[in-house]
């Protein structure tokens, strides 16, 4: 089934299969293109000219008290702003540019969908603002055009249809064979990319979004007019009578899940609308921007950013150069030598039964699409299983020799800010449960850590995991004394 034409015509038409990032998907290079993208509009943005006859600048000021309408329609073009069946949301006297309680607001309604609605139809949310007072109707004999403003945002998208789940359990008939097992699978699945093929055209189903945050964008730059910058321009809406330009409405879906979203169909007979409206920064707004064309980006070429993944680097002579690795005399000689050996003996052993054990339970109760397929998800468990293991020993070592190594406040302001911020992105961002646990391990480890840091006495002739030690910390600072003592000499 193609999707419905006026889907095609508010440009909400679907694209092909997109992939969605998971885990990690693709996050260098997101914030590369974010750094790059911040720079460059500093550096190569066109000057302001001096005359201020060739600027514009928005016609709004901050502050300044603004009413709000929110009209729901199945037509793309709305002018029925006496329709009262249609108006779901009204606000006043909500201060533009403002961050606080009175500027940002909220509502949550329960809409009926029609039969048209339920079968591929569409619905779009009219959102329109004015100057406290005024009207948004421009048939209203008071209506000032500079007065008021509105965007129209679509509140169905159109997606391919969910393929049949194509996996099986390799060993036959499992405990869990079941209806329930007979499921659909996820959209965005990236595996089934080569089954798609055979399947014949792809059928558009409608999803209704059940989220709409409208940001007003705080905005008062005095931009050229011949000059706009590229990623500002296609957002601002200029008024053709003073040349200025109106404040920018930006439909926030950042967080808009793709698993939030709710089919529709013949069975649908009421649906949550979670609504909000409230201030957005200019950097903020940017932010956002850059990062979902990223992840159009990343979508489009269906895979990650060129020279992503090339990291090694070639020398002079052609060669690819050899990393050789070797313990220092001091360390063979020592007792965190022996505990550390000690460490990796048994907690092998345990990596190959965890993994052994876990490969055999995935063959037994999970469904898999081939042979292949189970090994290297059994592989996947052993690297995941083989970083937590690599981690163990240093708390073994702490606690055979009752003592930790020293760690400047710089690395460990370095080790505290990793594990946060994986924690923020594993609640944020959609990855595998092995991902999810691995980042939660690493916050084990460091709490474990940090209570024997607390227990334990600091040594400082012990190296850490980042191959420095106390001593030599300390002698680097002899060291840097001297030259500073020697330059004063001088």
């Amino acid at each position: 089934m193609a999707p419905p034409a006026a889907a095609v015509e508010g440009g909400q038409a679907p694209q092909g299969r997109q992939q969605q990032p998971q885990g990690g998907f693709g996050l260098t290079g997101i914030i590369r293109m974010v750094v790059f993208w911040y720079f460059a509009s500093k550096f190569f943005s066109p000057k302001k000219p001096t005359e201020p006859s060739a600027l514009i600048s928005n016609l709004f000021q901050k502050a300044q008290p603004l009413d709000m309408w929110l009209y729901l329609s199945e037509n793309e073009k709305f002018n029925d702003f006496g329709s009262e069946s249609s108006l779901v949301w009204h606000e006043s006297n909500i201060p533009y540019a403002v961050w606080g309680p009175e500027s940002t607001r909220t509502l949550t309604l329960d809409y009926n969908p029609s039969e048209s609605l339920k079968h591929n139809g569409s619905l779009y949310a009219h959102v329109f603002f004015a100057h406290s007072g005024f009207s948004p109707d421009p048939s209203d004999p008071e209506y000032q055009p500079q007065a008021a403003f509105g965007r129209t945002h679509p509140v169905v998208t159109f997606l391919p249809k969910s393929k049949a789940d194509k996996k099986k359990s390799l060993l036959g008939s499992s405990p869990d064979s079941s209806e329930a097992q007979v499921t659909s699978k996820v959209v965005d699945e990236p595996e089934e990319d080569d089954d798609s093929k055979d399947d014949g055209p792809v059928e558009w189903v409608s999803y209704w979004k059940p989220n709409i945050t409208i940001n007003l964008v705080a905005d008062f730059t005095q931009y050229p007019k011949t000059g706009v910058a590229p990623n500002i321009a296609p957002y601002l809406n200029i008024d053709p009578f003073t040349g200025n330009y109106y404040p920018i409405v930006y439909f926030n879906e950042f967080w808009l899940l793709r698993d939030k979203l709710i089919p529709l169909n013949e069975t649908v007979t009421e649906l949550r609308l979670n609504l909000e409206v409230g201030p957005i920064s200019m950097t903020k707004w940017q932010l956002f921007l850059q990062i979902d064309q990223s992840f159009q980006i990343h979508r489009n070429y269906g895979s990650m950013l060129e020279g992503e993944a090339d990291e090694l680097k070639i020398d002079r002579t052609g060669r690819i150069p050899m990393l050789k690795l070797r313990d220092r005399e001091s360390y063979v000689r020592n007792k965190t030598k022996e505990y550390d050996d000690i460490a990796m003996k048994y907690l092998c052993y345990v990596l190959f039964l965890l993994v052994a054990g876990f490969s055999v339970y995935s063959l037994m109760y999970e469904r898999h699409k081939s042979w292949y397929s189970w090994i290297l998800s059994s592989l996947t468990s052993c690297v995941y299983m083989f970083g937590f293991i690599m981690m163990c020993p240093q708390l073994f070592i702490n606690y055979k020799l009752k003592s930790v190594a020293h760690l400047p406040w710089r690395q460990m302001t370095y080790k505290f800010l990793n594990t946060i911020i994986d924690d923020l992105f594993a609640f944020v961002i959609k990855m595998p449960t092995l991902h999810r646990l691995s980042v939660f391990r690493d916050d084990l480890i460091f709490l474990i850590y940090l209570y024997q840091r607390w227990i334990y006495p600091v040594d400082k002739k012990r190296v850490n995991e980042f191959g420095f030690g106390g001593e030599d910390d300390q002698a680097v600072a002899e060291t840097d004394a001297a030259k500073e003592e020697e330059k004063k000499t001088n």
